[in-house]
């Protein structure tokens, strides 16, 4: 469970996609894992790498 304290705005195109941001640094996530296009296009927010499912697989298999 993450307590949500943030309260940032960051994408104007889809202010609803703020939540997913808010919940990872609150949350002190180091990869959000998406295929939202407006999440995509940050590449990394405050630290967070924000991947697709290819990526995180392809990371995780090197870390084996």
């Amino acid at each position: 469970m993450v307590r949500v304290r943030s309260k940032f705005k960051v994408i104007k195109e889809d202010p609803e996609d703020d939540v997913i941001l808010r919940t990872a640094k609150d949350g002190r996530a180091d990869y959000i894992v998406s295929g939202d296009k407006h999440l995509r296009s940050l590449g990394e927010f405050k630290g967070i790498k924000v991947l697709n499912v290819d990526e995180i697989l392809k990371l995780l298999k090197e870390l084996d």
